[in-house]
């Protein structure tokens, strides 16, 4: 009876211990599944950016200028933080223009512009910050999708004389990018971007002396394993300032004055000239 007993009494014991341990997996199921579904909740990364100079002034002693992209990344994915996966790019483009690129031949020892491409809606400035290189960032037909790099750049054949081209012209564009280097108008950093945490970051991008003027784009790129996931623009303008400001609206919105102030000043000049030199 005594065994009856401590057999009964034993095996309630053993009903509560597995239930405990039943109720335990179950919590943990519950839990991996909750975070499972939070995790396919999860809202995407955004990108968020801000300049440092709403607009850059122009004058006669400027000589070029640094701007500032500040941003962060939001909503980041801490495994991709840690795992270091997300790449950054930053771009500015400036005022579309078309360009005639010419290309020089030797007819009868004199060298002379003979064939030629005009290219439609050509960046006058481009340039790309990155936290690491283009081609590490994402693969060659992602880059061109979004116009990241020099070389991935569109170029449009417009037209030479009266035939019209669609099949492009590799040498043309090849000359153009190579000119716009030399000029420093089309640059590229690959260490242009720098992470100050794990989402915060910082880009500069250089405008040389010679920036041609008008507005200015700026758009952030958000990569991660060679796919695009966000992007953030903003702009800027680069203008005349100082006497330069003055003396091209009065020679572009007031020319007739412009050019008669300019004989006055220049008849001026000379009979002050002749003067002085003359008395000596």
């Amino acid at each position: 009876m005594a065994a009856g007993a401590w057999q009964y009494r034993a095996f309630p014991a053993l009903t509560v211990h597995a239930a405990a341990l039943l109720a335990l997996a179950c919590l943990s199921v519950s839990a991996a599944f909750a975070q499972t579904k939070s995790a396919g909740n999860a809202p995407p990364e955004e990108l968020q950016m801000g300049l440092s100079v709403d607009v850059v002034p122009v004058t006669s002693e400027f000589s070029g200028r640094n701007i500032t992209v500040f941003g962060t990344i939001e909503n980041p994915d801490k495994l991709a933080q840690t795992l270091n996966e997300y790449a950054i790019a930053v771009t500015i483009t400036g005022p579309e223009d078309d360009t005639v690129v010419r290309r020089k031949e030797r007819v009868f020892g004199i060298w002379m512009n003979r064939a030629s491409r005009i290219y439609r809606n050509v960046p006058t400035f481009y340039a790309v910050a990155s936290n690491r290189a283009l081609d590490s960032i994402a693969d060659a037909a992602t880059l061109r999708e979004y116009g990241i790099g020099i070389d991935h750049l569109s170029l449009s054949l417009f037209s030479t004389g009266d035939q019209t081209f669609i099949s492009p012209a590799p040498e043309f564009a090849g000359s153009l990018r190579r000119i716009r280097r030399e000029e420093s108008l089309f640059t590229e950093n690959p260490a242009g971007v720098v992470f100050q945490g794990s989402s915060l970051f910082r880009a500069t991008l250089a405008l040389p002396s010679n920036v041609p003027i008008g507005k200015y784009t700026v758009t952030g790129y958000l990569f991660r394993n060679g796919k695009m996931l966000a992007s953030r623009s903003g702009d800027f303008r680069v203008e005349r300032a100082g006497f330069e400001s003055y003396l091209y609206t009065l020679a572009h919105i007031y020319a007739l004055w412009y050019g008669v102030i300019a004989v006055v000043v220049a008849l001026a000049t000379g009979w002050l000239g002749s003067v002085v030199f003359g008395r000596k």
